[in-house]
């Protein structure tokens, strides 16, 4: 054996002084529980046993006592490696791991270093990004060109980055290369299928954990400190240069001005975190064409049907239909080669059943691995129940109603994003509570009338007359903001004249929302008029006809709805008399349609299957029946009658035949237009509104059909002219329901004389 030198034999005898120095440093630190001989075996495990290591170990930990319980983010490599051989040597409580400086994570060890300290090997690689050649964007480079490195994204732009896949048969990008050459795209490509130890599924891996595989249904991050709200919650975004680690709520509520639509709304930076803030609706997706709509639009989603578009996709999920296979009741993602349509088991039938845990049936599973009904129940038992678990009995009608939809995905959607569904649950703490008078109390706004119109058509709630419910309660709220000297004077004009006249209407059943509106007016030109007497240092009774002409002529829209109240003064003696505004003399129409016009419209509305369906027979009606649309909007299916050959419509008594045409398009109507959740009273109008249980607003629908290109008041007039030489006036008054002065009126403006029909029935 060669002899040692006298450096060699210094060096030796130095490490061993450096190893009886780690021993007992590493006891001290951690305890008498780690015995000289564990000691040793750590130290080795993190190779700072031998060598320099060995020294840079002693000098780090001489110098800093706590250097094991709270390390520097600066510490040599070795001293990681320590931590990691001491916490799973069981000594975890008596020693710090060191956390990536971006991600904040222990695992992989920060191995690299940065300005802020330790990184893994995941974050220094995207701090390590570079420009791309083409797009200019610093990021991370996928791979070289001549021009220099380029990015993933410009990648995929290239014409042979995309191969047909072998499964789906979409031109996508490869993700799996099987052994004979083809490849699969990142949806068919097998997974890392294993048996959740949870739920004992057959499903894509999420973690392994101490009890075994999990999969992404059963698994929950581990809880941790939120850098943002300060609880201690599972986190959805690690730490990074910009933001600590962030929980889902406050992830949520992470909102930014965007950089293409310049509103604040949630989103992220797109190319990695680097680039501009784009909301999530405005953010960057790939454009193609929509394999339901044929349009040209970005793409929410492929399915093996092709890219949907992001309405088309929220169409198909609301509207489940019978699959072509299993015939169940499912969203359809697939089709054969035949063009049958089918659903996510039957597309892929060699992967396993999903099966609902609550009902054991297939269906698209939401959370809880419950299907799309099951799901509901659950949700709606919890809105409406104040322990969880049931829902008082006061509240089991709506419960029946809200879970017996056609479509749960629609009540589903509408459970998670309306503020209705969040109004109903702060109700559902006081059942007791729950009538029109409760009602009233609250902000009237379209989530407290949905509200009222989900518990009348549940059974809950007595039915009312709304639009005169509507009358009285705005009233109430008007008169109570006027001064005590004018409140005086509306409140008997709007209570003895104005609602009195709306309640005898109401029980004819005749009070409708154009009439409530009406009232409203008749009841604001009322005040106008007091406050244009206040400011003229005037009253009631000092008024006098100049006054009132000079009033009149600068506001010629109040002119006629002024009439009500001023009549109403002069018969109580509250204005001199003789002090009285003319009505103006009826105007006949002055819209009209050309014959060839009214005849293409009326061919349009029977024929164009492009447009909407409610559209269609709310226009055809106009130009067949010159129905006004106060009067189609309150059409239910009471008004329909069927025999073997006809279908007939009874406006006001008696029915009239309706074509083949529009009758299939009012059968149609009947069967499309179901509500969001089905009724148990109440009736089933022909043009249902948004509010459970009320028809469509009149004045919406006349925008509607005009948007569409076909008025309602040309084309009304013109059929209203078209059918007086066919039939007296009369017999339209009777047909239609309006007033025969109003038929003779049209008769004189058609120009037609009908004594001799008139002589003949006396």
């Amino acid at each position: 054996m060669r002899a040692l030198t006298p450096d060699q034999i210094r060096l030796r005898a130095e490490l061993a002084a450096a190893q009886e120095q780690i021993v007992a440093l590493l006891r001290s630190a951690v305890g008498d529980s780690l015995a000289p001989e564990e000691a040793q075996a750590v130290a080795e495990e993190a190779r700072a046993w031998r060598g320099a290591n060995a020294f840079r170990l002693v000098r780090y930990l001489s110098d800093r006592p706590d250097a094991l319980s709270a390390p520097s983010s600066h510490c040599p490599t070795c001293v990681l490696r320590l931590l990691t051989a001491l916490t799973a040597a069981g000594h975890g409580d008596k020693v710090t791991l060191v956390a990536c400086g971006d991600c904040g994570r222990t695992a992989p060890l920060p191995t690299r270093t940065g300005p802020e300290g330790r990184l893994c090997s995941r974050c220094a690689g995207r701090r390590a990004k570079k420009p791309c050649a083409r797009c200019g964007n610093v990021t991370t480079i996928y791979v070289r060109r001549p021009e220099g490195g380029i990015c993933a994204p410009c990648r995929k732009k290239e014409p042979d980055a995309k191969e047909e896949c072998a499964g789906c048969r979409r031109m996508m990008i490869s993700y799996r290369r099987l052994p004979d050459g083809t490849n699969l795209c990142q949806t068919c490509a097998p997974k890392n299928a294993q048996t959740c130890c949870r739920c004992g599924r057959v499903r894509r891996v999420n973690a392994q954990t101490s009890d075994g595989p999990v999969c992404g249904g059963c698994y929950s991050s581990p809880a941790r400190l939120c850098g943002v709200c300060g609880r201690i919650v599972p986190i959805v975004v690690r730490a990074d240069g910009t933001r600590p680690d962030t929980c889902e709520r406050c992830y949520k509520r992470h909102e930014k001005t965007c950089a293409v639509c310049e509103r604040v709304r949630p989103g992220h930076h797109i190319n990695g975190g680097l680039g501009p803030f784009h909301c999530d609706t405005c953010r960057p997706r790939e454009e193609c064409t929509c394999a339901l709509c044929g349009q040209v639009a970005k793409v929410k989603v492929f399915w093996p049907r092709g890219p949907v578009c992001d309405s088309c996709y929220r169409t198909a999920l609301s509207t489940p239909a019978p699959c072509a296979s299993c015939s169940r009741d499912r969203v359809l993602i697939g089709q054969t080669a035949e063009g049958n349509l089918l659903c996510k088991a039957c597309s892929f039938p060699d992967e396993p059943v999903e099966r609902c845990s609550t009902c054991g049936e297939p269906a698209d599973l939401y959370a809880g691995h419950r299907c799309p009904r099951c799901t509901l129940t659950a949700r709606v038992t919890d809105l409406l129940s104040t322990d969880g678990a049931s829902v008082a009995e006061p509240l089991q009608p709506l419960v029946l109603v809200l879970t017996s939809a056609q479509y749960p995905y629609r009540v589903l959607r509408w459970l998670r994003r309306s503020p209705t569904a969040q109004l109903l649950g702060r109700l559902a703490l006081d059942p007791g509570a729950l009538n029109h008078e409760s009602l009233d109390r609250l902000p009237q706004g379209a989530a407290t009338a949905y509200v009222r119109g989900s518990l009348v058509t549940a059974g809950i709630l007595p039915p009312r007359d709304e639009n005169l419910a509507l009358l009285t309660n705005w009233v109430a709220r008007t008169v109570a903001e006027l001064p005590a000297r004018q409140a005086n004077l509306i409140r008997p004009f709007a209570e003895w004249h104005i609602i009195r006249d709306a309640r005898r209407r109401s029980a004819r059943g005749r009070y409708t929302y154009a009439a409530h509106k009406g009232d409203c007016s008749n009841v604001l030109a009322a005040i106008d008029l007091l406050n244009w007497l206040d400011s003229q240092n005037l009253n009631l009774r000092r008024l006098q006809q100049p006054h009132l002409d000079t009033w009149a002529t600068d506001r010629p829209t109040l002119r006629t709805r002024s009439i009500p109240f001023l009549r109403w003064s002069t018969a109580r003696r509250l204005c001199p008399p003789g002090v009285i505004i003319d009505r103006p003399a009826s105007q006949l129409p002055g819209h009209f349609q050309a014959e060839d016009d009214a005849r293409n419209e009326l061919l349009r509305c029977l024929n164009d299957t492009a447009l909407p369906l409610d559209v269609r027979v709310a226009a055809a009606l106009v130009r067949l029946y010159a129905l006004p649309l106060t009067r189609i909007v309150e059409l239910t299916e009471d008004h329909i009658s069927r025999d073997r050959e006809h279908t007939c419509l009874a406006v006001n008594q008696h029915p009239f035949v309706l074509p083949p045409k529009l009758a299939r398009l009012i059968d149609d109507q009947l069967r499309h237009s179901t509500p969001r959740h089905s009724t148990t009273a109440g009736r089933r109008y022909l043009l249902p509104g948004q509010i459970p249980g009320r028809p469509r607003n009149p004045l919406g629908l006349a925008d509607t059909l005009r948007q569409h290109g076909l008025p309602a008041r040309a084309a009304r007039n013109t059929a209203m002219v078209d059918a007086l030489p066919d039939l007296p006036p009369m017999v339209i008054a009777d047909l239609l329901g309006i007033h025969p002065k109003t038929a003779e009126r049209w008769a004189t403006l058609a120009g037609e004389n009908w004594s001799d029909y008139l002589s003949s029935l006396t």
